[in-house]
């Protein structure tokens, strides 16, 4: 079910970036951080986002893995300690218009706090760096194998616990369902609370 990074990198790289952005944009676009940071009209803020998303797949397909449901409906991508913080190249952000500049360099001021919490606390880790499902096929068990299968290939790799952010509240029950805690909660003026969750995946 699904596709490994072995598998699908020259797939995702060829033909599915794209898309895999335009579903990344889509699915995020009422996400609570991503209407903080991504301002304009519907247009701009989707085609910041889908920049934004574009630029992340690359750096988890060079640093660490990605995972694809059936009918591409779904996708998740993850990256080892080694690789973490996740970084964007600065010469390709320079290459944006500048409301997907002002949109980035939002988001990324904002995630700071977070990423260093993860930083400092987390032990041969992995992250997650990105789940989504669309909504067209919500509730059939994508998310969970999605979720799964990433934590499944950080234990293969000898990682032991396995971090994400978040700022939807409403993805708490899932998370917990799958035996993640909250490890602390981030309250940031002006911008959305975030919810810094882990997982022991092994042996610590």
């Amino acid at each position: 079910m699904g596709y490994e990074f072995g598998n699908c990198e020259m797939y995702i790289r060829t033909m599915n970036l794209m898309q895999s952005s335009l579903l990344l944009a889509s699915n995020f676009s009422d996400d609570p951080v991503f209407r903080y940071a991504f301002r304009g009209t519907e247009s701009q803020r989707h085609r910041a986002m889908e920049s934004y998303f574009s630029a992340q797949l690359e750096y988890c397909l060079a640093e660490g893995n990605i995972l694809l449901s059936p009918g591409n409906a779904g996708l998740a991508a993850w990256i080892p300690e080694k690789a973490f913080p996740p970084a964007i190249d600065q010469n390709r952000i320079g290459s944006q218009p500048d409301y997907v500049v002002t949109g980035w360099q939002k988001l990324v001021r904002h995630q700071l706090a977070a990423l260093d919490v993860v930083k400092e606390n987390g032990k041969q880790f992995g992250f997650c760096q990105v789940l989504a499902v669309d909504f067209s096929v919500r509730r059939r068990g994508y998310g969970q194998w999605l979720m799964e299968s990433c934590l499944e290939q950080m234990a293969e790799a000898g990682l032991k616990e396995c971090w994400l952010v978040t700022e939807n509240e409403s993805n708490q029950p899932f998370l917990e369902n799958l035996g993640f805690k909250k490890f602390t909660t981030l309250h940031q003026p002006g911008g959305p609370v975030s919810f810094v969750c882990n997982k022991v995946i092994g042996p610590l």
